[in-house]
């Protein structure tokens, strides 16, 4: 009877353990399958926002702050005597950063002083042969009237017979040669006013003198490079005894007057995209922080064609079963938060989301995804 009442009692165990088996697989299964669900509705919710969010508030991580990036170039060629600012330092606008050597343009500078002291001189010596010309000019026509009256009483007394055929003739003779040298005289003249030109600093030979001292001047200037606005010098390897040629590169300057966002937006993306649309940005040089901005322009055009003139295109190849979106830029203009805090270098990296519309909802959604973001860029 025991060994009975045993084994039944083991039985019983071993049904109500199986029983506790498939109760536990029942309840695995119903939470696996309300876990699926919840996957698959939240997985169905966010590719939802996604389609939605792409028309109302389009994201993009591909954004980067741009500036304006100026090589500094001499204008004049000559050895480096100084250097003021080296790389990676602020400067003000008109602020020396370094000088070449100007002794060569010091010595063009006098030598054109003294080819306009030249000219002047050569002009005052043209203006004393244009009178003496005119001088002459006038002397030889007041000696032509007194010879055609001359000529005229002559020819009148010879008529009558009182002189000869000859004594007219050589009256006639004077007669010519004092028309002959008012000609000439004039001639001289008119020639000399040619040599003259325009008088004062109107005249072609000081006009001349005069802008070859403003090359020369301009020349010597330019020996020393300062900067052309507020900005940074981020670059700068040339050292004293360094030869500068004309338009070589000798520092980087960044500028800080303007700067900007250039967003990479897909082209699905763009379609409610405006000007003045407002946005907000994460910046990787500030994290945890979101700024403002607002949309400037949308891009109209990208390059794509790589084909050379006067040969056959080439066909563009699938990289896989759904084409790569083509991206367009936006530029964005920053509020002046970001400027003050000194946070914009070029091409810095940003995350942006643009406000295309006053729908609660999504903008809320979009302003709780640039918070997410803004704490993410700590460990990104």
């Amino acid at each position: 009877m025991e060994q009975e009442q045993e084994q039944e009692q083991s039985e019983s165990a071993e049904v109500l353990a199986s029983n506790l088996e498939d109760t536990k697989s029942i309840k695995k299964q119903e939470f696996t399958q309300k876990l699926t669900k919840i996957i698959l509705i939240l997985s169905l919710l966010y590719f939802v926002w996604y389609i939605v969010s792409d028309r109302i508030t389009p994201m993009t991580d591909l954004a980067r702050v741009r500036a304006f990036v100026t090589p500094i170039m001499p204008q004049v060629a000559g050895k480096i005597t100084k250097i003021h600012v080296g790389g990676d330092r602020k400067v003000k606008k008109g602020e020396l950063l370094f000088e070449i050597d100007p002794r060569e343009y010091e010595y063009a500078v006098e030598k054109a002083q003294s080819d306009l002291e030249l000219a002047g001189q050569n002009v005052g010596a043209d203006i004393e042969a244009v009178a003496a010309a005119k001088a002459n000019y006038e002397k030889a026509k007041s000696d032509l009237i007194a010879k055609e009256a001359n000529t005229s009483r002559i020819l009148a007394v010879e008529a009558k017979g009182v002189v000869s055929k000859s004594e007219g003739d050589r009256a006639r003779g004077i007669l010519a040669a004092a028309q002959q040298n008012v000609e000439n005289t004039g001639a001289s003249y008119r020639k000399s006013q040619q040599l003259l030109g325009k008088k004062g600093n109107d005249n072609a030979k000081v006009r001349s003198a005069l802008s070859a001292l403003s090359d020369a001047q301009l020349n010597l200037a330019r020996t020393k490079v300062v900067a052309p606005s507020d900005g940074v010098i981020s670059y700068a390897k040339a050292d004293v005894g360094y030869y500068a040629a004309v338009g070589s590169k000798v520092m980087t300057f960044i500028s800080t007057d303007a700067v900007w966002i250039e967003a990479s937006y897909r082209e699905n993306n763009l379609g409610n995209i405006r000007s003045g649309n407002p946005v907000d940005l994460v910046l990787d040089a500030a994290p945890g922080s979101v700024f403002e901005g607002s949309i400037v322009s949308v891009g109209y055009g990208v390059s794509f064609d790589n084909s050379v003139q006067g040969e056959l295109p080439t066909a563009q190849k699938s990289t896989g079963w759904m084409r790569e979106p083509q991206r367009f830029i936006v530029v964005i203009k920053l509020d002046e938060n970001a400027h003050r805090l000194n946070l914009l270098r070029e091409g810095g990296q940003a995350d942006v989301i643009t406000y295309t519309s006053n729908n609660f909802i999504m903008n809320g959604l979009g302003k709780l995804w640039v918070r997410i973001t803004s704490l993410l860029t700590y460990i990104s």
